[in-house]
């Protein structure tokens, strides 16, 4: 369980020196730090949890999303989560990996993000589609169709079945809401595929 410095000067207020007996607690691996006044219970924590409550608000997506959802095949070696008017990019890194936080357009933050139960408990997680165009929009600009298909099947080896199954519809709507050159070339090919 996540637990702050204040729930834990709670939590231990009957000690004479807490902040004594939050570091025999860390000493004796009872108390995981995340980071400056957050700690983490139990050392078998799902990191997707541990992405949500290090910066909030957020949202797990980019490659970590396209991993879980078995859009790319490589495995990702850091935990990336999107936010919004932060000004920069956010690193943690902590017994449970590493954990980025990168900005996406405030426009575009609030929608499609699905909330999953890990271990009981909420964690919210961009959809497919959502995932895909928070990091198209983060990539160096796409200058025509042949780049973009070269960077979603070549660089970013994203599966094509999942890709064809993905709504079309949702991802021209969502496209709107972001500033990118690479989405509004995205759009552009999706809207022919529809056509055709």
């Amino acid at each position: 369980m996540v637990k702050t410095i204040d729930m834990l000067l709670y939590d231990y207020r009957d000690y004479s020196n807490v902040y004594n007996k939050i570091s025999y607690e860390e000493t004796k691996k009872n108390l995981i730090k995340l980071k400056r006044g957050l700690y983490e219970t139990n050392k078998d924590t799902n990191p997707y949890i541990v992405a949500n409550a290090l910066l909030s608000p957020s949202y797990i997506s980019f490659e970590t999303a396209l991993a879980f959802y078995g859009m790319i095949p490589e495995r990702v070696y850091a935990i990336k989560s999107a936010t919004f008017k932060k000004n920069k990019k956010k690193e943690y890194k902590n017994s449970f990996g590493l954990f980025l936080y990168q900005d996406v357009n405030p426009n575009a933050y609030p929608y499609d993000i699905n909330q999953i139960e890990i271990d009981g408990i909420k964690v919210m997680i961009a959809s497919k589609e959502k995932a895909l165009l928070d990091l198209l929009s983060v990539i160096s600009p796409r200058n025509n169709k042949k780049e973009l298909l070269d960077l979603l099947f070549d660089d970013l080896r994203i599966d094509e079945v999942i890709f064809d199954e993905l709504d079309k519809e949702k991802i021209i709507k969502l496209c709107n809401l972001y500033s990118s050159k690479t989405l509004k070339l995205l759009k552009k090919y999706l809207k022919k595929k529809i056509i055709l």
